[in-house]
């Protein structure tokens, strides 16, 4: 596996939300077991992503795996697919999937105003795959792909389960209280345009219905810990199910031993929610 430092990038950066024209049909859902490039139908973009399916006779679950914000032209499938092929290994049809504004989707990034929609496609499209049982399809997210994972969730009910590391969800209030010299000046140009509230799980919250496991290092800056712990307390408030797991001095991205400390977290609350 991958070390987690490398895989998990940070939630920030990238330019106008401008789509790309047209979109063309998804490709056609491989049905044998293996590694696949695919091409999803977005929200008037196409998405791109690398899909493993395991060797199973039976419906399996199926999650998608989000990459964090990277600069510009990197290739966000390739930064998780490590992780996609793990849960393969587990099992799990796996999807590695680029946000919008990565490459190979198109589009521009836009600080999860309709990437939220672009995965919620990509469910929908994953629970056609022959081997998918569409009834148990879950998503895992880091740092910005934490906050659009969120985001799906309280538009596509069918999801059965949300991982997400790191994740933004106050997205004023990031602004202000990261400690990223950076931030301030993307959350003004790109999040802001359109207004920040439907971008924040935190005002989403009674509408997320699937349980939420949130894994963050209690010494992140960068998208400061309290941004896990305000979402859990909305969800409590709300009646949804939340786990909220802190990892002792962990930073924004998380160094190969932390990572060990939250794989098994994650495993087993997987397990229950998809198994």
């Amino acid at each position: 596996m991958v070390a987690a430092g490398v895989l998990l990038a940070a939630g920030c950066g990238g330019s106008d939300s401008t789509p790309t024209t047209p979109t063309p049909p998804s490709s056609a859902p491989p049905s044998s077991a293996g590694r696949f490039d695919v091409t999803i139908a977005g929200d008037g973009v196409t998405q791109g992503g690398i899909l493993y399916r395991p060797e199973t006779p039976q419906p399996r679950p199926a999650l998608i795996v989000l990459h964090g914000w990277q600069t510009a032209g990197t290739n966000g499938a390739a930064l998780v697919e490590g992780r996609a092929r793990r849960f393969s290994d587990d099992g799990y049809v796996a999807l590695a999937l680029s946000m919008r504004g990565w490459p190979p989707s198109g589009g521009a990034d836009d600080c999860g105003l309709r990437q939220p929609d672009d995965v919620a496609l990509a469910a929908a499209w994953l629970r056609t795959l022959p081997g998918v049982d569409g009834d148990r399809v879950a998503l895992v997210g880091f740092s910005q792909g934490g906050q659009v994972a969120l985001l799906t969730a309280a538009r596509d009910a069918r999801l059965r389960a949300v991982v997400a590391y790191f994740p933004v969800t106050d997205v004023a209030r990031w602004k202000v209280t990261t400690a990223n010299a950076d931030i301030p000046g993307y959350v003004t140009a790109v999040c802001e345009p359109g207004g920040v509230t439907s971008r924040s799980p935190l005002t989403q919250a009674p509408r997320i219905a699937a349980p939420v496991l949130l894994v963050h290092g209690d010494a992140d800056t960068r998208v400061p810990t309290e941004q896990s712990r305000l979402l859990a307390d909305a969800l409590v408030a709300a009646g949804r199910r939340v786990q909220l797991e802190l990892i002792t001095g962990a930073q924004h991205g998380f160094t190969t031993a932390e990572e060990a400390v939250a794989r098994p977290i994650v495993d087993r609350f997987l397990a229950a929610e998809l198994r």
